[in-house]
Formats: C-alpha cells, sequence, structure tokens
C-alpha cells in the first residue's frame, strides 16, 4: 500500500517483505526540495521501521555535492540504520552523472552495509527479497563507439564496459574527467599564435635553438623570447611538460 505522496517522492510498504519502494516521481529542483522529502521518507521509516529499502531513481537528476552529502549521512543514513534498514538498493537514473553522485554520497561512511545499484527493479527485488547472490560480471575492455546522430544533430556515443554498474559508472566519469581536462589543456593551445606552435612543436622534437631559428628565419633571441612566452601561456616549465600538447599537432 502506499503509505505517502508528494508531487516528488512516493513511498510503497509492502508488509510481506518488511520493504519500502520508493519512487522519485519528479526529481528534486534544489537542495531545499530534496531534504524536504528526505526528511518526510525518514518519518515513515520511524513510523513502520522497515527492514529494507528500493530507491526507483530512473526519475532523478539531482546532483549530490558535498554539503547535501554530508547533511544525508547525518540526517538520514546513520538514523536509518539506527532504526533497523538491513538492505538496501538503487535502480539507477537515466542521468548516469546524478547518480554516481548517489553513489559517491557513500564513500568512506562508517555504515554496517552499503547499497547495491541495479538497472532494473526486478532485478533489484531478486537480489533483495531471495538473497540472490550477484553474478559475477565478465571485465571486458571498455569502449567507447560512436553510434551516428540523433534527430537533433548530436553524436551519440555507445559506452560498453564489462562490471557491475556502480563499476561501471565510475569508469564513465573517469572518461568525464578526462575530456574536461583535454578540453582545458585544447583552451590554452588555442592561445598561441601560429609562430608559438611552430616554435613549440620543435622544442617538443628536442630541436636545438639555432637550427629552429635558422629554419624560421628569425633570430635565436626571437626564439627564446617566443619561448618564454609560450611556457607563460600553458603554464608549463619545460618541454617535457609540453608534450601533453603533442595531440593538438
Amino acid at each position: 500500500m502506499i503509505v505517502h505522496q508528494t508531487s516528488h517522492l512516493k513511498i510503497f510498504l509492502d508488509h510481506a517483505h518488511d520493504l519500502f519502494i520508493v519512487s522519485w516521481i519528479q526529481s528534486p529542483e534544489n537542495a531545499t526540495i530534496f531534504k524536504r522529502e528526505m526528511l518526510l521518507f525518514k518519518e515513515q521509516h520511524q513510523h513502520y521501521k522497515v527492514s529494507k529499502a528500493l530507491w526507483l531513481h530512473e526519475n532523478f537528476e539531482f546532483v549530490m555535492d558535498t554539503t547535501i552529502n554530508d547533511w544525508t549521512e547525518t540526517h538520514i543514513v546513520h538514523p536509518c540504520f539506527e532504526l533497523g534498514v538491513q538492505k538496501f538498493a538503487f535502480v539507477i537514473s537515466k542521468d548516469v552523472f546524478s547518480h554516481l553522485s548517489v553513489i559517491e554520497s557513500f564513500d568512506g561512511l562508517d555504515i554496517p552495509s552499503f547499497p547495491k545499484h541495479f538497472t532494473s527493479k526486478e532485478e533489484a527485488l531478486e537480489w533483495m527479497l531471495n538473497d540472490t547472490p550477484l553474478k559475477p560480471s565478465k571485465n571486458n575492455p571498455t569502449k567507447l563507439i560512436y553510434d551516428g546522430l540523433d534527430s537533433d544533430g548530436h553524436p551519440i556515443l555507445k559506452f560498453k564496459t564489462g562490471g557491475d554498474v556502480e563499476s561501471i559508472l565510475r569508469k564513465l566519469k573517469s572518461f568525464k574527467t578526462h575530456d574536461q581536462q583535454q578540453a582545458h589543456t585544447l583552451q590554452r593551445f588555442q592561445t598561441l599564435s601560429k609562430r608559438e606552435r611552430q616554435i613549440l612543436l620543435r622544442y617538443m622534437n628536442g630541436q636545438d635553438v639555432k637550427k629552429m631559428a635558422d629554419e624560421l628565419n628569425i633570430s635565436i633571441h626571437t626564439v627564446r623570447t617566443h619561448w618564454r612566452n609560450i611556457k607563460q601561456k600553458l603554464n608549463i616549465h619545460n618541454a617535457v611538460e609540453a608534450s601533453e600538447f603533442r595531440s593538438f599537432y
């Protein structure tokens, strides 16, 4: 039976299995709404004291930051364990980075058990109700595959890898982090003039200053001035550090 429902959150009580099934009808738009809904959940948990909880996060798009994580640990996670929670799980959000923030919110917590993360409600319930052990996943190599364009002309990328859902999402974050780092590196590289890019490439290839000056028909002093400006723009100190920009040639 449904024991609680707002425009954002619905809680279904399965008496027979001592279980809450919690659904996000609509994702919280901000921290205030998130905290309000979580406190309402805790009120129901204080009343029914279930031992299991399944969170259906398909519609959840709220990204949890460190402030929210600390609040949730203090006001929700530890109190729920004190009230008797023994097992809980999540069905992941369509917004994978918001769900990754949920996964990371449990990192480093001192709690009796940690949640499992699933791609379907059926799979999660099978584990929760029947103590079905999780099947070991094949550790396949990670692939990022281009799959054409969507109806708006945006590229579609498919991420294929082995492992459980949690490890897959953590791998996906590493791709995102690398992409952000590459974007920042490219932004710095684009501040260089055409001449500075020519000189940078020669420094990376180990060419001496006199040869650079001869090939570019400029003075040694000018080469050194360009190199000083390059280091300042790229925030590097030597040709070895410059190697991260080689991929842009």
